[in-house]
């Protein structure tokens, strides 16, 4: 069962600094991005200065369990929508 958190973008110093994975949205909850981290506050950070986001949404975990959960969500969500992510797709 998940247990994600969603967060304005504007509360970015209020996330967690501890591992797990992470969902960028745009405007009409249009995800954007999943990720994995270390520290989920300094991964969104850095993100900040490069992608375009409104909100976040995130479920901490153990870092080896967030490597295999993000995979697994994106596989799911290619899946589902034909398709990455729009940033998951970007090299």
């Amino acid at each position: 069962m998940e247990n994600r958190t969603y967060v304005n973008k504007k509360y970015i110093d209020e996330l967690p600094t501890r591992s797990g994975v992470y969902f960028l949205y745009h405007e009409g909850n249009i995800l954007v991005y999943i990720g994995k981290a270390k520290s989920i506050k300094s991964r969104i950070l850095d993100h900040d200065k490069t992608k375009i986001f409104k909100f976040i949404a995130y479920e901490e975990t153990h870092y080896s369990r967030a490597r295999e959960l993000e995979k697994s969500l994106i596989e799911l969500y290619k899946k589902e929508h034909n398709q990455l992510p729009y940033y998951n797709k970007q090299k």
